[in-house]
């Protein structure tokens, strides 16, 4: 079997990145639950436990140039991949070693500069690996943290979870006959086929695993063969995670699902239940059982550093933020409504434009937007608003102004390595320090102008290179027909040239005309 401490190595994790652990995005978190972010406007460091490809630390590394990141994974091939991206990226301030946390932790001197991190990032892997990796984890985060460093915390949640409980035990006991990888994943699925056929029970006690067995298809064939083929899977319930990093020195500090911050975005009777638990591990448990919570991005500090309450508003109205959307989206009919877990948020949909359409200018303080709200408007209150808009990545933080040279310089990298067949679906936004998602058809427009391609010629040259790299055109999913693909690819580059283009350079992923 390809597992090492009982986790499946048998392929390459995702090339994914995430925007919630970013520098910007965790200092705001400090700053809503009013402890002292760490500075990232001169220099800090950002340590990754796992950090699979290393993607995610070199979009950060490309944001951050002044700051210095180090990713520690134990599998090989990943920190092959992340060296090999870093320096084709040419980022000097990023480092990647192979190492295992059970050794590390025992290591006198190891490839960590222990108490010097103002981050510590885990993303995904905690629920994945066996308990005395877990733990050792945990150590590590701690250890590695200054006080006042912040431990982004991200893993599979009970009770949201339930459903596929019976489908992991079923992949992970297929192992043995079938073959880990893919054969015990395909051999589950056949197997819970037959039984949704045949009325199995446990589809009409777990009413959530139709849908999800369905969602399968939709997901990353890497991701799931991760997900599912490790012997020690076990979702958690935040107690369980919240209560051993408090007796390591680790206080839960809040979620990185930045509206889960606000009590008051819950129903009365919801946010009653809640009040009553003086804990703040079972106040988490409780909010995940009102929600069904499947997957938290906790954040913890090591050793409080309180903000006086007229500090935090002083300090959070000075936050800025841009808009990450095109004109034409500030139409949109459901701008205004979120969706949560537990219902739908409705803000003034009047308003909400009004914010949106005041960020189309440039960047904005939270005290600046608070003026675009007519007198007397019904709403939500703004730093509520705000975060929601935040989790919806309709807007982004503005940190201080940082050289975008390496960000430019990486995401033209990301674009070619796009036109050769990469998986990459991210670049770097200097305006905002975070990531900027990208449809591949862009990605290859994008990668065309930085080879010379006029404007007028988008067309020809995405047709060009989805021909070389044998992939069809799809349209809703599906390949479009050689008689259509000259209209279909002149609307993608029409629409590249006047919404997305514009776009990218406001933000400054790309230099603008002069």
């Amino acid at each position: 079997m390809t597992l090492r401490h009982g986790y499946f190595t048998g392929a390459g994790y995702t090339y994914d990145a995430q925007s919630e652990p970013s520098p910007e995005r965790l200092a705001f978190l400090a700053l809503l639950n009013r402890h002292r972010p760490p500075e990232i406007s001169g220099p800090f460091q950002l340590l990754e436990l796992g950090c699979g490809q290393g993607y995610n630390l070199c979009l950060q590394a490309a944001n951050y140039p002044q700051a210095r990141f180090l990713g520690i994974d134990f599998n090989a091939q990943h920190i092959a991949h992340a060296r090999s991206l870093a320096a084709a990226s040419g980022l000097g301030n990023v480092r990647f070693e192979q190492a295992d946390f059970l050794e590390l932790e025992q290591a006198a001197d190891g490839v960590i500069a222990w108490g010097d991190f103002d981050f510590t990032v885990a993303h995904g892997i905690l629920s994945w690996v066996a308990p005395e990796v877990r733990l050792s984890l945990m150590r590590l985060a701690e250890r590695a943290l200054r006080p006042g460093g912040l431990f982004f915390l991200s893993y599979n949640t009970l009770p949201g979870w339930l459903p596929m409980l019976p489908f992991q035990h079923c992949v992970s006991s297929l192992q043995a006959t079938l073959g880990d990888g893919m054969p015990a994943l395909e051999g589950a699925r056949d197997l819970f086929q037959g039984l949704r056929q045949a009325n199995a029970q446990v589809f009409g006690t777990q009413r959530d695993l139709a849908l999800r067995l369905d969602g399968l298809g939709k997901l990353d064939p890497t991701y799931l063969l991760h997900e599912y083929n490790n012997s020690h899977w076990q979702p958690l319930y935040a107690n369980q995670v919240i209560e051993p990093l408090r007796e390591l020195g680790l206080g839960y500090l809040g979620s990185a699902n930045l509206g889960e911050n606000f009590e008051g975005l819950l129903p009365v009777p919801g946010q009653q239940q809640i009040q009553r638990q003086s804990d703040p591990a079972l106040r988490e448990l409780v909010r995940d059982l009102l929600t069904n919570q499947a997957f938290r991005r906790d954040v913890y500090v090591k050793g409080l550093d309180p903000l006086w309450p007229l500090e935090a508003s002083a300090a959070l109205e000075q936050v800025r933020l841009c808009s990450l959307l095109d004109p034409e989206a500030l139409v949109d009919e459901t701008s205004h409504r979120f969706p949560l877990a537990w219902g739908e948020i409705q803000a003034n949909r009047d308003w909400i434009r009004a914010l949106l359409a005041g960020l189309q200018d440039g960047p904005r303080s939270l005290v600046e937007l608070g003026r675009l709200i007519p007198p007397g408007t019904p709403q939500l209150s703004l730093v509520p608003t705000v975060s929601l808009l935040l989790g919806r990545n309709a807007v982004a933080l503005v940190p201080a102004e940082r050289d975008r040279v390496p960000s430019q310089r990486f995401n033209a990298h990301i674009a070619a390595s796009v036109a050769a067949g990469a998986n990459y679906s991210a670049l770097a936004c200097p305006l905002s320090g975070n990531l900027h998602r990208l449809t591949a058809m862009e990605l290859l427009a994008l990668n065309a102008l930085n080879q010379g391609c006029s404007e007028a010629g988008l067309a020809g040259a995405i047709d060009a290179r989805l021909r070389a790299l044998d992939q069809p055109l799809l349209r809703d999913g599906q390949p479009v027909p050689e008689s259509q693909r000259p209209a279909d690819l002149e609307r993608v580059a029409d629409d590249f040239r006047r919404r997305c283009l514009p776009l990218l350079r406001r933000l400054g992923v790309l230099e603008r005309q002069a």
